[in-house]
């Protein structure tokens, strides 16, 4: 080896040595980190709480869970969603479903969105999936006290008006699915219902792939990166024969079929139950996962119901404060907060940020909180 080549590999080796160094304590610094009320730091992230929630549709200042959520145009959205507005779901209240399109110009300087109504969905709704497409905002499926719904539809904003658009319908009426968006790809996904649609050649409509359950999982998450979609999450419904089972691994989707995956761990191992969380792409970074409800509550609640189940204190339920990112084939877990806690929350990715909207705080109890935090790219 000639001299300049060695000086070469000693610089590329420097490089690599602080690069494995900057990791492994980024890594350290978020498994000390504990769960702490009074905390603002993730690691290395700083959670901020951002002012304004919709207030156009009575009730749902209330704060609500389970809305569509993205970008269009450089504003995010907000549309539908569900919440007990009057009396409490603990005392026998009637869950209410929106149907406003709210919009707020982004802007990373400022501590207040100013939302504005600016339409309506075809029905109120909420549990339905949206990712967000170059030129709009694309909805999925969902339900409201009617039913569940196979419409999508895709939402733009002409003149400050939001603008309807139908996609091609769902092969089935879905809600409580997930789905995510990869190059011109939107997949659906519940364990059963499995579908992709090409954005670039609507024509063909959904194309149906195997299911990996014979049961409905509910309320799973959903992400692409590195050329593959993929899922973690979900629960099937107790019956009469069994009882509810979670599911706590994932599914990697590529051209040559599903294959089981690991899901996110906790500092001390402990695997963490993705049903109920939230997940977004976001770009080349992966995709970043977190909240959702904590299992062995959770399993316990669906499987052995007890009386007053509702009337805890939000501490008791112990949805899960954890921040995950998955990426090249594993999970790094960016840290723990109490804004993370939820259930049903939507997160928007708009390209250096992360919004963190709605969701419960114990079921039933719904927050109209929004938080961002810059993830680091």
């Amino acid at each position: 080896m000639t001299k300049e080549k060695e000086e070469v590999c000693k610089i590329k080796n420097k490089k690599l040595t602080r690069s494995v160094y900057q990791l492994l304590f980024f890594i350290f610094m978020a498994c000390i980190y504990h769960h702490d009320a009074s905390a603002k730091g993730i690691g290395h992230l700083q959670m901020e709480r951002i002012k304004g929630f919709p207030v156009s549709e009575k009730g749902i200042e209330k704060g609500v869970s389970a809305c569509f959520a993205g970008i269009v145009d450089g504003y995010l959205i907000m549309a539908g969603g569900c919440n007990f507005p009057d009396v409490p779901a603990a005392d026998g209240g009637k869950k209410k479903f929106y149907q406003g399109i709210y919009a707020a110009k982004i802007s990373t300087t400022a501590d207040t969105l100013d939302w504005q109504l600016i339409g309506k969905l075809p029905e109120p709704c909420a549990y339905g999936v949206s990712v967000s497409l170059p030129n709009g905002l694309l909805c999925m499926g969902g339900c409201n006290a009617e039913g569940s719904f196979n419409q999508v539809f895709k939402i733009t904003i002409e003149q400050g008006k939001a603008v309807v658009e139908a996609y091609p319908a769902l092969p089935w009426k879905l809600d409580n699915f997930a789905g995510s968006l990869g190059c011109s790809t939107v997949m659906v996904y519940d364990g059963l219902h499995i579908a992709q649609l090409q954005l670039e050649d609507l024509q063909k409509g959904w194309q149906i792939l195997s299911p990996l359950t014979s049961e409905v999982l509910g309320q799973p998450v959903c992400g692409y990166t590195d050329g593959a979609f993929y899922a973690w999450g979900g629960c099937t419904s107790k019956t009469d024969k069994q009882d509810a089972q979670l599911q706590m691994q994932g599914y990697q989707f590529t051209k040559s079929g599903a294959k089981p995956v690991k899901g996110p761990r906790t500092c001390q191992q402990e695997e963490i139950y993705l049903g109920g969380a939230a997940a977004v792409n976001c770009g080349d970074a992966g995709i970043v996962v977190l909240g959702g409800v904590n299992k062995d509550v959770f399993e316990a609640a669906v499987n052995r119901p007890m009386p007053g189940y509702l009337k805890h204190p939000i501490a008791w339920y112990q949805f899960n404060p954890y921040i995950s990112l998955y990426k090249n084939g594993k999970w790094a877990l960016l840290g723990s907060h109490e804004v993370a806690a939820r259930a049903g929350a939507s997160l928007v990715f708009d390209g250096t940020h992360i919004y963190i909207i709605g969701g419960e705080l114990k079921p039933g109890i719904r927050t109209a909180e929004i938080y961002r935090f810059r993830l680091p790219l």
